[in-house]
């Protein structure tokens, strides 16, 4: 008979009280040194210790800063009373306390003196709540593993989903990314006027990451962090071979990681195609086998080298549920903390979560919040494509052809959720290329329907269909 492996009743929260009791009374010896400690600590765990909620018995819903319930309160009325431009001292801490019928529950006056006794050299204060902040992630990660146990032994929910909350709020201790709080506007103001004084100096340097594409970045100001691009087009249009132009130019050029989920291409098609563009030699002379020339097998070789070494992430899944694309997005986070860009193609491959949905128009519509939220998590910008219904090819009319926002195939949310959204368009499909003209350079459209932070508009770019690249009017 085999026995099963114990389980512990019991866990040991990490906690150092004199730490805690050294920052309470040098935040009461000096009312300046409240802002060293709101600087290290989560906005979140500011404003819970400020709400004046008691704290319930048993694990709490969010792990509050300080172990000790009555070091808890006491932080709070020192928050409370210098959010007031009040001056901290025993007696405005005693009142600030007896007001809301807490001052007995941490010990009275006498014991607000006490903290006086424990208190560090001054400037030893950051150090301090240093500590009181480690042992706080330290205790959220042990509520937060609880929390995992109690619903994978209880829950309802499919496995993929709980694997993906359990990474998720494993994730978000790790990066220290459970803040959710009000921010006051002075310091994040004066990081903005350095980064644009920043700018000015540099002439041209963007606020996003550039692309190569010379008109998007000046529109766009280039990929931001936190942000999600859509690239919608119709079939054959190009969308991929653009946003892979786009990874290439990030990844060879400027040598930052990107990720690129392939839910319709392998990644031998996706590398085959790299290989091209960056050799300029056919994709149809490499697919179809024919004798390659000496100088082109030696730009190949070349292109390959620069390929091996560039750090490119390819994930080729088929049928990636939204789950296991936001697994795997933390995973390459981790291991690439500098990661820069990462691209999904396309979101219509894609499945939602193991819920049912009343309509496709839903699944999509969760896919693409999820895919925003990633972008917001791991702080980078995303590229994601998407599928235009048929009604472009039904219009008639040369200018009815370009794709509007409504066009957006299954879902309106994808409008919503989208900081940018742009449309490629080319009149002449590859379809139509036949004979001697493999070679033809084309006009394609990139059209900007939407900018949360800019302007919109068309911009011109020429498309060597032979070897999948996109350029500026001034390359071709």
């Amino acid at each position: 008979m085999s026995e099963s492996i114990p389980t512990p009743v019991a866990v040991k929260m990490p906690q150092n009280l004199e730490a805690e009791r050294a920052l309470l009374g040098s935040l009461i010896m000096d009312n300046r040194l409240v802002e060293v400690v709101l600087d290290v600590f989560p906005g979140s765990t500011v404003q819970q210790a400020m709400s004046r909620q008691k704290l319930k018995h048993g694990l709490p819903e969010v792990e509050p800063v300080f172990f000790s319930a009555s070091h808890q309160i006491i932080f709070g009325a020192v928050c409370r009373i210098y959010e007031v431009h009040g001056e901290i001292t025993l007696v405005t801490l005693s009142e600030e306390l007896m007001q809301c019928g807490q001052l007995d529950s941490v010990g009275g006056a006498s014991y607000l003196a006490e903290l006086l006794d424990d208190i560090f050299a001054l400037e030893q204060v950051n150090d301090l709540a240093v500590i009181v902040l480690e042992k706080w992630r330290l205790r959220s990660l042990i509520r937060a593993s609880l929390k995992i146990a109690n619903e994978a032994s209880g829950s309802d929910k499919p496995t993929e989903e709980l694997i993906g909350e359990a990474e998720k709020s494993i994730f978000n201790i790790s990066l220290n990314s459970q803040d959710t709080g009000f921010n006051q506007v002075r310091k994040p103001m004066m990081d903005l006027l350095t980064e644009i004084e920043q700018r000015s100096k540099k002439g041209n340097d963007l606020p996003g990451i550039e692309t190569g594409f010379k008109g998007f970045d000046a529109k766009t100001g280039g990929l931001r962090d936190g942000e999600m691009t859509v690239i919608a087009a119709r079939p054959s249009m190009g969308k991929s071979a653009f946003v892979l132009n786009i990874a290439s130019y990030v990844a060879l050029r400027q040598k930052r990681p990107v990720g690129i989920f392939s839910l319709e291409m392998s990644e031998k098609s996706l590398l085959t195609r790299l290989v091209c563009t960056e050799s300029g030699v056919s994709m149809s002379r490499v697919n179809h086998g024919k004798s390659l020339r000496r100088d082109e097998i030696e730009a190949l070789s070349e292109a390959s080298s620069r390929i091996y070494d560039a750090p490119l992430h390819i994930d080729d899944s088929t049928s990636l549920s939204i789950f296991e694309m936001q697994t795997r997005a933390r995973r390459l986070k981790g291991q690439c903390p500098d990661l820069a860009l990462l691209i999904v193609d396309y979101m219509q491959l894609m499945r939602g979560g193991g819920s049912r949905y009343d309509s496709r128009q839903q699944e999509v519509s969760e896919i693409s919040r999820s895919i925003k939220g990633i972008a917001g998590e791991l702080d980078i910008p995303v590229i994601a494509l998407s599928q235009l219904s048929r009604q472009v090819e039904q219009r008639r009319g040369k200018n009815e052809k370009l794709p509007r926002l409504s066009d957006l195939r299954e879902s309106g949310a994808i409008e919503q959720d989208a900081d940018i959204v742009a449309f490629i368009h080319r009149e002449q499909t590859p379809e139509q290329i036949t004979g001697g003209q493999h070679e033809q350079v084309e006009e394609a459209i990139l059209s900007i329907a939407k900018q949360r932070n800019g302007e919109t508009g068309i911009i011109n770019l020429l498309f060597r269909g032979h070897i999948t690249l996109f350029v500026d009017p001034a390359r071709g």
